[in-house]
């Protein structure tokens, strides 16, 4: 129980890097849909909610992870 409440920890730790990366690149993950739509204006903004609810999502993943092994090592002890 030890092991995977260290492993949780450093999942929760490398993934903060890892939702900051996610947000810098959302809009390449949804380039193909972006790109079908005709005007400039509202593919700036589709584009923006796209990165903001990417980023959100992801951004959940250090908390949830950090706060499960603090419970794991609780357990454990």
């Amino acid at each position: 129980m030890k092991a995977l409440s260290t492993a949780l920890f450093w999942f929760g730790l490398a993934s903060i890097p890892i939702s900051w990366l996610a947000w810098f690149i959302a809009p390449e993950i949804g380039a193909q849909t972006m790109s079908k739509i005709s005007d400039p204006a509202l593919r700036l903004v589709m584009e923006e909610a796209h990165r903001e609810r990417w980023g959100i999502y992801v951004g959940h993943w250090p908390p949830t992870l950090l706060i499960l092994s603090y419970i794991v090592g609780q357990k454990a002890s």
